[in-house]
């Protein structure tokens, strides 16, 4: 059975089946919705790969001011659409899509409310510009990386992308100018760090740039390019960097330096506005209603917790002198836990990440009925961003199957990756973590395209979060105390994440302050927890998400579990999460406990 129905399957278990001839239509109506929305996303078109995608090719997204109103009125528009439908007549999976689309309208809504919100749905950041997920830093990935070059036609349409840069950075520009005027300053950190990435990109000739170099590698690959075709459109590229590119990076520059000086290192309790409008962010990153206060003291606990699961392994392996941090900084220090640092090194580095992912392998037909049919490949994140960049990230492969999924692994600092940390950082960004839930996601396709391709945080980096912990349950650190403990310390990073998250937003925690808090509890080295804590005061409260939807996915099971006793499937209960796409965890629950009573009762029926 194809991957696809195989999951219909399974998640028409969770609900009653939806009838025929039943009304409203939600799918449609979201669909079209979604779409509508797409038709003035051609980037994001191109990065997933939808149909259109070749059309869109040429263009870059309308970042200008004008742009917020619009989507001030789409987001209500959509959301009154929805409400005005009848919910009690909607059910199945429509009932989840109505649930999640209605959720997702209200929550982007709150966050475009302030007169500062910048003109592009804020499913990320708060600033207009910052230095890891603004459209400035943003940018250079999706035309180097993202951009597919299949034939001339979509060459060319790189080069006028490429001519088009000038007008989308600038009009990032009055965003940063809108927010100025209403006191709203990124941190001064993140404009240093872009400032930092802005002059790398500009320094280089033109032939030698990102985007140009990226081009041939490309242009290498495709068949029936002669040379004379080849040579003329490198040359045209290599002019747009030097007409276009740069001058318009340039401009940007200047507006970002001239911030840098009055700029400070605070939360967004700073911003006009900015208690109300972190709480909001922490609807949106966790989809519950958790206030700033409880998740705080839940990552407290949360890290009282795993702190002494790591001083009981610590102990074990003879190490008992110190704090749990100061022990696991000496292991990391130890030469014999490294990688050098050599082109041998970060060969190394990939070559474990994928040995880890090889010895997975033979455990997951026992864990997962359905698994991804697209590839997962590994790579090294691109130098010009391993200053900013986190240690490791993932990114969905394209609809149309023309990319796979990418685990990119940050080796600017060889000294940041401890051998006996790896596997978990494995496991959370490739299989049976991101990999596995956004690739199984896109790969539904009897759901709307939202449900596709939209990610909630919660239910994202939850179930990677929950994805290491069940590779523990599987047994692969069985006789691996150091593995063990390199899960623990990633499962102490994201509890300490609650904590600072809200301590610098709510309660008004230095960024010292926080840095000094997060290395005290983690063992994480100091480039590290500057990398980390710099993230969190330009994404607040995504930071949050990772562990409250972590510990949903674990009560989730738990509750299944203990309703069905040995009629319990694990293969069932993941195949059901996953098959469903990714949802807001209110609806998960509820998908999940429809799952159990439709369990429940099956016996009776077949019985009578």
């Amino acid at each position: 059975m194809p991957l696809a129905a195989a999951a219909l399957a399974l998640v028409h278990a969770a609900a009653p089946a939806l009838a025929a001839t039943a009304e409203p239509d939600v799918h449609v109506v979201v669909d079209r919705q979604y779409t509508d929305v797409l038709g003035t996303l051609p980037q994001t078109v191109s990065l997933l790969g939808l149909p259109g995608a070749d059309e869109a090719a040429s263009r870059l997204d309308d970042v200008s001011p004008s742009r917020r109103e619009v989507l001030r009125r789409v987001l209500h528009d959509n959301h009154r659409e929805l409400l005005a439908l009848d919910r009690d007549r909607i059910v199945g999976q429509q009932r989840w899509t109505y649930d999640s689309a209605v959720w997702m309208y209200a929550r982007q809504a709150e966050l475009m409310q302030p007169d500062w919100a910048v003109a592009w749905l804020p499913l990320a950041g708060v600033y207009a510009v910052d230095h890891l997920f603004g459209i400035p830093s943003t940018l250079p990935q999706f035309l180097a990386e993202q951009h597919a070059i299949r034939d001339v036609g979509t060459a060319d349409a790189y080069v006028r992308r490429l001519r088009a840069v000038p007008v989308q950075l600038d009009q990032v520009g009055e965003n940063v100018d809108l927010q100025k005027r209403h006191g709203v300053v990124p941190p001064r950190v993140a404009l240093e760090g872009l400032a930092a990435q802005i002059r790398s990109l500009i320094a280089a000739e033109p032939a030698d740039s990102l985007f140009v170099t990226s081009m041939a590698r490309r242009l290498d690959a495709v068949a029936d390019i002669d040379a004379g075709t080849r040579a003329r459109l490198l040359a045209d590229a290599e002019q747009a960097v030097r007409d276009a590119v740069h001058p318009g990076y340039a401009r940007l520059l200047d507006r970002v330096e001239s911030l840098i000086e009055d700029a400070a290192n605070q939360g967004v309790w700073a911003l006009p506005g900015g208690d109300a409008w972190y709480d909001a962010a922490l609807r949106w990153n966790t989809s519950t209603d958790l206030d700033a206060e409880a998740i705080h003291a839940l990552g407290l606990q949360e890290v009282a917790r795993i702190e002494a699961a790591m001083d009981g392994i610590l102990r074990g392996i003879g190490l008992e002198a110190g704090t749990v941090a100061e022990r696991v900084q000496r292991l990391q220090r130890d030469p014999a836990h490294g990688y050098p640092d050599t082109p041998e090194g970060r060969e190394a580095v990939i070559r474990d990440i994928r040995a880890a992912l090889a010895r997975l392998d033979p455990h997951l037909d026992a864990y997962f009925g359905i698994r991804p049919t697209q590839p997962l490949d590994v790579q090294p994140v691109p130098a010009y961003a391993e200053a900013t960049a986190p240690g490791g990230y993932y990114y969905p492969p394209a609809l149309d199957g023309s990319r796979p999924g990418v685990f990119y692994i940050n080796l600017g600092s060889i000294e940041d990756h401890a051998r006996w940390a790896l596997p978990t950082l494995a496991y959370h960004e490739g299989a049976p973590g991101h990999h596995f839930q956004i690739a199984i996601g896109q790969s539904l396709e009897a759901l709307p395209l939202i449900r596709r391709t939209l990610n909630p945080s919660a239910f994202t980096e939850g179930w990677a979060l929950y994805a290491e912990q069940l590779v523990a349950e599987m047994g692969l650190y069985a006789d691996d105390p150091l593995g063990d403990l390199g899960r623990l310390q990633a499962e102490m990073f994201r509890s300490v994440r609650l904590v600072v998250d809200t301590g610098l937003h709510r309660k008004r925690w230095s960024r010292e302050q926080a840095m000094d808090y997060m290395r005290g509890k983690t063992g994480m080295n100091e480039n590290d927890v500057r990398i980390e804590i710099d993230r969190y005061l330009v994404q607040p409260g995504q930071a949050c998400s990772y562990k409250v939807g972590h510990l949903k996915m674990v009560e989730l099971r738990e509750r299944a579990r203990t309703a069905l006793g040995d009629r319990f499937d694990i293969r069932a209960f993941h195949d059901l999460v996953l098959g469903n796409g990714a949802l807001p965890l209110a609806v998960v629950e509820n998908a999940v406990d429809e799952w159990i009573a439709a369990q429940t009762a099956a016996p009776a029926a077949e019985g009578g």
